[in-house]
């Protein structure tokens, strides 16, 4: 896939006014939006996430919140503000678009596009238990389909120097195509974490961070990092899609060849998925497969039968 490097550093115009409005009271959200509901909000957390109803276009989009009482250290602020930095940057069909975002005095606001099934990878295997090697075939269209999106974002984002940090499958949201016979879309949201890449190829993180059983070796504290650490993320991402555990239940240490036992994984033996999921979990960085390879592993080209 070739990217134009400029769409990685443009916004795109939106119509004056058209989702937040300056009042006398400060910055808010257009009228002609209203709140539906909460999606997520927690005691603990500066983090609100609203869904909104546009009456003009009769559509949804959501507003996340953070709240600045709620972040109590420079660098908190300015992981914020480094979040909406990178996101108005990414513009791509497999990342969740940021239609608009401000900072007042009082918090951060930014609008992205809703993605009906949000929580689509999350429930089914966390609450559902419904991995994908439960279908008699093994649905590995659908698999293939949905890791195909899933690359192509991170090819994108790290084409545009970006590191996302905290790749797993409650940052993948699903958002179904027009024509009902083709699959829906994945998109990668959730930039709090993300990085720019250095001239180096890589980028110094201060503290290890990231969700606990998709980090990579690699990320500690004080450590650089590169674009390799999303790799780790997604063939962790994979296994537990298909099979619905992650490697480390089976007590595998990284650094040794990952246990495929043929009871979980004997519909796709000849596909080259484990294969794939191999070259993403290879302790050494260096030796991962980059996103752009991943696109042309023979993943792709399986025959099913």
């Amino acid at each position: 896939m070739e990217v134009n490097l400029e769409d990685c550093t443009k916004s795109p115009e939106l119509p004056s006014h058209q989702y937040l409005v300056e009042t006398k009271e400060g910055v808010e959200v257009n009228t002609r939006y209203t709140r539906v509901s909460t999606l997520y909000r927690c005691d603990a957390s500066p983090t609100t996430v609203e869904l909104m109803y546009d009456s003009l276009t009769k559509t949804h989009i959501v507003l996340k919140r953070l709240n600045k009482a709620m972040i109590f250290t420079n660098a908190q602020v300015e992981s914020a503000r480094r979040e909406v930095e990178i996101h108005r940057s990414l513009h791509h069909i497999n990342i969740v678009e940021l239609l608009d975002h401000c900072e007042t005095d009082s918090e951060f606001l930014m609008l992205m596009e809703f993605t009906p099934r949000h929580d689509y990878f999350t429930e089914r295997i966390e609450v559902n238990n419904r991995p994908f090697n439960t279908k008699p075939d093994g649905d590995v269209e659908k698999l293939k389909s949905f890791s195909f999106d899933i690359l192509r974002g991170l090819e994108y984002i790290h084409k545009c120097g970006v590191i996302h940090m905290d790749m797993k499958p409650g940052n993948l949201f699903l958002k179904p195509e027009v024509v009902h016979t083709e699959y829906p879309i994945v998109k990668i949201g959730d930039f709090g974490l993300s990085r720019r890449i250095d001239s180096s190829g890589g980028t110094y993180i201060e503290k290890e961070c990231g969700t606990a059983k998709y980090i990579a070796p690699e990320v500690k504290n004080g450590a650089w990092v590169t674009t390799a650490v999303d790799i780790w993320c997604f063939g962790l991402i994979m296994h537990v899609l298909t099979v619905g555990f992650s490697p480390y239940v089976l007590k595998w240490t990284p650094g040794q060849e990952v246990p495929f036992n043929r009871r979980y994984w004997r519909k796709y033996l000849d596909t080259g998925l484990t294969d794939l999921i191999s070259q993403c979990l290879k302790l050494e960085p260096s030796e991962r497969i980059t996103a752009s390879q991943a696109l042309d592993h023979f993943w792709f080209n399986c025959a099913v039968d």
